[in-house]
This record gives structure tokens, C-alpha cells and sequence, in this order.
């Protein structure tokens, strides 16, 4: 039996969405420009049906891309990963430009159009997006595409696939000196806010992310071992780290002198959130003669033990990083570690060899 809807799209144009349903066949739906057309279309489909003659049809000419992104997002929402916020905005932009497209119609020629649009557009902040950022949209746009191939069949194949990237400069990462670090701790210590200095020393530290940091409970830190636990990271998974004599000490002092109930090592004002030192970390900042953003303590943390001869295994544990991409990033600052272990080598191999053929 078939029944007609009709539907109003935002843009104001109104279709017909024809779905027949016969019992042991397919669902088979189609959308026509008036009513009569619908009706004349569900009348020759039913029959068609019925007699075994209808094959199935390109679901691309049934969905819109904005139904593809309310799907994505509603499926995406139930995996609570933090990055979701993220693709949302994302798929947003897309969907902003994209909406009342058919899939059929979203050609790599379209998406290219809308790929210079990014970087055209000014972001809410007023700055322009960079050649990096306009990748990550792309990137964002493929797996939902990904997903209407593999899992819904709505799409033969992901258009962005034929879509070029952006070229992106290396990735070199901006770390402090010792003495550049001195500054800064020396400034934050000068902070009215009393959590700055032990917010950015746990950062130099251990390299945890800054709202790993501020999210970090009383309950998860275990002083008989001198460990701190990270709960629902950025990747998805928990990440015990050790703490060092000097953190374990500063974490110590602060739980001291706390006088805020709070399940929260470092607290909001009421106790109820954790702190907000965005304001009094630009100041600091500012204060110590930096241009630096706080990712780059975690840059920092993750260059010195580099440097001091951390396997890529044993800064990937620390950081939580789960791809060798990440990790490599560092591998040219192992050069002096790598060169000392070359030269011990060496001279036991040489020296042993020498001594044997001279006896």
C-alpha cells in the first residue's frame, strides 16, 4: 500500500515522498515536485512491485545530506566521545551549506567549492581558518560520508575521497628552555590565582593536557603510590601517570591548605566545577615575555623526556598518545640520547674487539 507525504524544506520548496511497503518486498519511497506526479509514480510502482519487476533504486536520490548529518549525529552523540562538541560544529558548518542537497548531487566538484569557502570565511572569533583547519572539516565530512557507504548503502562511494587536502607545514613543536620555564613558574607563582603555579608545574611534569588537569579528582590520586589517574581521556581510555617527588610534594601542600569541599584537586570558587585560569594564565604568560599557548607545557614535558633518552614507547605511555604519528613528532629532538647510546656501544664492541686481536 502506498502512502503520499508532503514535506516543506527550509528553503521554502515543498515535495511529494511517495513509500510503498508490500509484504516479502523492500521499502520503496521516491519524492516528486507535486502530488499528482507522486500519485501517478506510486500507482505504476505498486504494480511493478507486485509482479517482481522492480530491482531497487540509488538511495542517493532519496536522502538529503541533511538527513545524513542529523543520523551521523545522532548515532555519534551515544559514544560520548569528547570530541563530539567538535564534529558537531563541524558537520554544522557543512550541513549549513550542503542542507537541502541530494546525495546524488553532492559531486567532489561541490565539496571543493565549499572547501575554499572555509578558508574564505571569518570564524567566530574574527580570524580566518587555517589550510590545517579546513582539513580537519574535510576529514570530519569523509566519516560521516564513510558511514552512508559502509553501514546505510545510501552512497556507492565517499565523494570526498577525490577531494585533495590542503599541504600542511611540518609539525615542529614549540617547547621552553629550562630558563624559559623558570620564568613562567616564577610567574604563575606571582598569580592571584592560587592554582596556577601547581596547574602549570603538574603540566612541565607529567605533559597531561590542561582540562585533564583542572578534571582531576582527590579520588583519583593515590599518594601511597604516587599516581595520578586520568579518567575518559581525550582517546577514550583512562591513563595512570606516575607523580614525581615534586608533584607528589606541591599536591600535598595544596590539599593542605584547602579549605573548599570539593571532589576537585583544583576548584571553582564554589567548589562545584573546576577552576577557570584562562585569564590568569594570559597574564602570566604575558608577564614571563612568552607568546606561547598551554599545549606548549605539554610540548615541553614531552621534548625533555626526549631528550633525557625516553623511549618513544615510554613518552606515548605518559602522554596517552595511541599512534606512532604522535610520538614521531619528538624523534629529532632524540638525536643527543640516541648518539650517546651509539658511542657507549661502540667503544664496549671496539674495545673488546680490539683487546681479542691483540691477545
Amino acid at each position: 500500500m502506498a502512502s503520499i507525504q508532503k514535506r516543506v524544506h527550509p528553503s521554502g520548496t515543498t515535495t511529494y515522498r511517495v513509500r510503498i511497503r508490500l509484504s516479502g518486498s523492500p521499502l520503496v519511497s521516491e519524492s516528486f515536485p507535486t502530488r499528482r506526479e507522486a500519485k501517478e509514480w506510486a500507482s505504476k510502482m505498486e504494480a511493478d512491485v507486485r509482479q517482481g519487476r522492480y530491482f531497487g533504486k540509488a538511495e542517493s536520490k532519496e536522502h538529503t545530506f541533511s538527513e545524513l548529518v542529523d543520523r551521523y549525529l545522532e548515532l555519534a552523540v551515544h559514544t560520548k566521545s569528547k570530541s563530539f562538541a567538535k564534529y558537531k560544529m563541524q558537520l554544522l558548518w557543512w550541513k549549513n551549506h550542503l542542507e537541502d542537497y541530494y546525495l546524488c548531487h553532492i559531486s567532489p566538484s561541490v565539496i571543493s567549492d565549499c572547501k575554499e569557502q572555509l578558508l574564505k570565511e571569518k570564524t567566530p572569533q574574527g580570524t580566518f581558518r587555517s589550510q590545517s583547519t579546513a582539513n580537519r572539516y574535510l576529514a570530519t565530512l569523509s566519516g560521516a560520508f564513510s558511514i552512508a557507504v559502509r553501514e546505510w548503502n545510501w552512497l556507492k562511494e565517499n565523494p570526498v575521497s577525490k577531494i585533495s587536502r590542503y599541504k600542511e607545514g611540518r609539525s615542529r613543536e614549540r617547547f621552553l628552555s629550562r630558563e624559559e620555564i623558570e620564568r613562567l613558574l616564577s610567574a604563575c607563582k606571582k598569580s592571584k590565582s592560587s592554582h596556577l603555579y601547581p596547574v602549570a608545574l603538574f603540566a612541565v611534569c607529567s605533559g597531561a593536557r590542561k582540562g585533564e588537569i583542572l578534571g582531576l579528582t582527590w579520588d583519583d590520586v593515590d599518594f601511597s603510590r604516587n599516581t595520578a589517574t586520568f579518567r575518559d581521556t581525550k582517546n577514550g581510555e583512562d591513563r595512570t601517570i606516575p607523580l614525581s617527588p615534586i608533584l607528589a610534594s606541591c599536591l600535598l601542600e595544596e590539599k593542605k591548605k584547602r579549605v573548599i569541599l570539593s571532589p576537585y584537586v583544583f576548584p571553582s570558587g564554589n567548589g562545584e566545577k573546576p577552576a577557570d585560569i584562562r585569564a590568569a594564565w594570559e597574564m602570566a604568560v604575558k608577564e614571563a615575555g612568552l607568546e606561547i599557548c598551554f599545549h606548549t607545557l605539554r610540548h615541553t614535558a614531552a621534548s625533555h623526556l626526549t631528550m633525557e633518552g625516553a623511549s618513544a614507547i615510554e613518552v606515548g605511555a605518559v602522554l596517552g598518545h595511541k599512534t606512532l604519528a604522535m610520538i614521531k613528532r619528538y624523534s629529532h629532538l632524540s638525536v643527543s640520547s640516541t648518539a650517546r647510546i651509539v658511542c657507549r656501544m661502540n667503544e664496549e664492541v671496539l674495545g673488546i674487539a680490539s683487546h681479542g686481536a691483540y691477545t
